[in-house]
């Protein structure tokens, strides 16, 4: 039987499309306020997200990975919603996110509802140095969910090193979405190609079990069928998903929605779940 080549998953975890965009704190801290404005006060306002964030917690918590003594980090927490959801049974929860918005934004809250239990930090993980932070086998568990703050060369091993039990790496694996596919055609004159693929889901699965680990997966699927507004935060979501990041490709589909008036979506996000014990570790090669 031939052997697969580790180098292989490696070039593929590093080059896949959803590491190659503009991830600076800036860009962030914009994309923070729109997430802001449409989650509220009470960060209630995307009620999509809270069957995710709940479904994510109950497989943690039948696992006994969020129970009263465990301490667990969300490395790219945005707006601190995995966190105070896993805040409910564990020890302590910590959220790290480099924008500034979404730090204010998640303390506030935590504040609001009297969370003790539960920190902040603003930083870039990429530049982070685990060990002067105090962070080198800290955590039961390190979570990261659909965010470039684990993304990039390193990132896997750096992961690891804070954790003294489990990791879970949640991403998208498809985005189907009736809008984008038309935006593609009308907008771009090209036939829609997802931007998540699951390249960097298949590439990290392989990566783990070739050194060693015992990667678990699931699935999750958030399926909506809704009426969106034609503004610009739609826009550029939309544009997004087309793999179109810049400036005057949300200019394009802005002008397009504003011609449309109100438009149906229908999509389906599809997320992957690896967790793996990083204690446990066979040699396989």
């Amino acid at each position: 039987m031939q052997k697969l080549d580790a180098g292989y998953f490696k070039e593929m975890w590093r080059t896949r499309q959803d590491c190659q965009l503009d991830h600076t704190s800036e860009v962030w801290d914009d994309r923070a306020q729109k997430w802001i404005d449409e989650l509220g006060p009470d960060g209630m306002g995307k009620s999509e997200m809270t069957a995710r964030i709940e479904d994510t917690a109950r497989y943690l918590r039948a696992r006994g990975l969020l129970g009263e003594g465990s301490s667990v980090i969300d490395i790219g927490c945005g707006p601190g919603l995995f966190v105070m959801e896993f805040a409910k049974t564990a020890k302590h929860a910590v959220g790290l996110d480099h924008s500034r918005r979404f730090i204010e934004y998640a303390q506030m809250r935590a504040k609001a509802r009297g969370a003790q239990n539960v920190s902040f930090v603003e930083a870039d993980f990429l530049a982070l140095d685990v060990e002067s932070a105090g962070y080198a086998g800290a955590f039961d568990l390190v979570f990261t969910s659909t965010t470039p703050a684990a993304t990039g060369d390193g990132s896997l091993e750096k992961l690891m090193k804070m954790s003294r039990g489990y990791c879970q790496y949640v991403s998208f694996v498809n985005i189907s979405d009736s809008l984008a596919q038309r935006v593609s055609l009308d907008v771009f004159n090209e036939e829609y190609k997802p931007r998540f693929d699951g390249t960097g889901f298949y590439a990290l699965a392989n990566l783990l079990w070739l050194d060693g680990y015992y990667p678990e997966t699931s699935y999750y699927t958030d399926s909506r069928v809704e009426t969106i507004a034609p503004d610009r935060h739609n826009a550029s979501s939309c544009a997004s998903l087309c793999g179109r990041m810049e400036p005057e490709d949300t200019e394009k589909v802005l002008r397009y929605f504003e011609k449309q008036g109100e438009l149906e979506r229908q999509s389906a996000y599809r997320y992957g779940s690896i967790l793996w014990d990083v204690t446990v570790k066979d040699r396989r090669r």
